[in-house]
């Protein structure tokens, strides 16, 4: 398969940010652009794909023609190749906000356009423009938002995220672009090398360390199952860095997944699709569906890119053990059986991805994960939901899953737990540190302010802390059963035992 190397991009607001903002523009002759403006752009030269996209409601509201538009934007393009300054595409919204329309701001819809018409790496992207809705786009497909004072940039400061990075003008906005890290580092340049030699990588998602080779190299993906000693019938979730990679995996994908598409990718959810004949088997178990995501990690984001082809990985732990939440736990686990181990630092949602079917009549839970089923249904009504069947379909459904070596148990009494009188008891609070039942040894909190979405997050690190203590029991508080509390839960019965009779 052809290596396919994406790009970094910027998107810039047209009217405050490149030319002074004069109301509508009908005529080339009434652009002025800012002082500092060719100057800047300059520096962005062989780093950057550079995009223009703006909203122009005056179109809607019929003040405007689209040809004036078209006019005033092919004198803003051509103007700034008379400095040296390529415009790779120019994309506008003629529509009003009453209107509702898929394309206007905060609306990625554009710069998904432009990944896809042109390879850009929106992890690796910027958003720059003097409303709030620019910074909201960029946060929507997981790239940085730029504020800036030009413009309307006064006036709806007070409408802006707190922890937006705001610039005075354009030069300081291009002067903090050039000092991030967005091109990629030299271990991930080596670890794509890896994957696409038919190697294995460990790397960071924004919910767990996942364990990655090319999806249509066949003897990589076997060596992920020897690595986690895992059964070849339970299939894996193949990871994509952007919507195009979907026509390699799936046949199709309803309109109603689209939904779910559009406002969860990239994150934690993930998609089972009817699967194109090119997947190899080995994949998806020789079912006749896919399990897809794409993550939200740049790190992550940066790795497929740069490798050139979808990903399939699991999580990067020895099969039915505790997920790993950082580089750390993949070394202490699987050691030098891994070709390169990024480390991307702690993750940020700490259980595995939602799982939605659509290969059943209707959309069809599989497993409970880090985006609430309260969420997806809000969005696109009543969804089945399937939960610890025998019959594996979608990875991580396997009843016995997750498991620490010491004992964990959800359900005990006082009376049931004689049994371990005067053994080593550790004990995994939800919110509080005990339950009054006897001394514990030692004490895990997930949370301590009941927050759901904290203790996900430390679900899998605290109880990889007790099961390191040579405990000889484990009880684990239950936790509210709504939002992330679903698949807490999920995860712990996975993992529980019962008492000895």
């Amino acid at each position: 398969m052809a290596t396919s190397v994406l790009h970094p991009a910027i998107f810039f607001d047209r009217d405050g940010t490149l030319i002074e903002d004069r109301g509508f523009l009908h005529t080339p002759e009434e652009v002025f652009f800012y002082e500092d403006a060719f100057l800047s752009l300059r520096t962005l030269k062989d780093h950057f794909l550079l995009f223009i996209v703006t909203n122009q409601p005056g179109i809607g509201r019929g003040i405007l023609r689209p040809e004036e538009v078209e006019s005033v934007n092919q004198y803003v393009v051509q103007r700034l190749a008379l400095e040296g300054i390529t415009i790779s595409g120019v994309y506008f919204c003629p529509h009003t906000r009453e209107q509702r329309c898929v394309c206007i701001k905060p609306n990625p819809y554009f710069l998904l356009k432009a990944a896809e018409e042109f390879g850009v790496d929106l992890s690796r992207s910027f958003v720059v423009g003097d409303h709030p809705h620019d910074v909201e786009t960029a946060r929507n497909v997981g790239a940085k938002g730029i504020y800036l004072l030009t413009g309307h940039g006064e006036k709806h400061l007070d409408e802006l995220n707190p922890n937006a990075y705001v610039a005075k003008n354009l030069k300081e906005a291009i002067a903090y672009i050039l000092k991030q890290d967005v091109l990629p580092s030299r271990e991930v340049h080596e670890a794509a090398e890896i994957i696409r030699k038919g190697g294995v990588v460990a790397f960071p998602t924004e919910t767990v360390y996942g364990l990655g080779a090319d999806a249509f190299n066949p003897l990589g993906v076997a060596r992920i199952f020897e690595i986690k000693q895992r059964p070849f019938f339970d299939p894996l979730i193949v990871h994509v860095a952007h919507l195009r990679a979907l026509d390699q995996l799936v046949k199709s994908v309803p309109s109603i997944a689209l939904c779910l598409i559009e406002k969860f990718w990239p994150g934690p959810l993930t998609l089972v699709l009817p699967k194109r004949e090119e997947v190899p088997e080995i994949v998806t178990a020789g079912l006749p569906n896919v399990a897809v995501r794409m993550p939200k990690h740049p790190l992550a984001r940066s790795l497929i890119e740069q490798s050139g082809c979808p990903m399939a990985a699991p999580s990067a732990n020895p099969f039915g053990y505790v997920s790993p939440t950082t580089a750390e736990h993949v070394r202490d686990q699987l050691g030098d059986q891994v070709d390169l181990i990024l480390d991307g630092g702690p993750c940020e949602v700490g259980v595995e991805s939602t799982i939605v079917s659509f290969v059943e009549k209707a959309p069809t839970l599989l497993r409970p994960g880090g985006v609430p089923l309260e969420e997806i249904e809000s969005l696109i009504g009543k969804v089945e939901v399937r939960l610890g069947e025998e019959k594996v379909s979608a990875p991580g459904m396997l009843p016995k899953h997750y498991a620490p070596r010491t004992p964990i148990l959800i359900h005990w009494s006082k009376e049931s737990l004689k049994v371990y009188q005067n053994k080593k008891i550790g004990f995994l609070a939800f919110q509080k540190a005990g339950n009054g039942l006897q001394r514990f040894d030692h004490v895990e909190v997930l949370s301590r302010q009941g927050d759901l979405r904290e203790a996900a997050a430390n679900l899998f690190s605290a109880i990889r802390r007790l099961d390191a203590l040579g405990l000889d029991l484990i009880l684990a508080e239950s936790v509210p059963e709504i939002g992330l509390g679903r698949a807490i839960m999920d995860r712990l019965r996975r993992a529980s035992h019962t008492l000895p009779q």
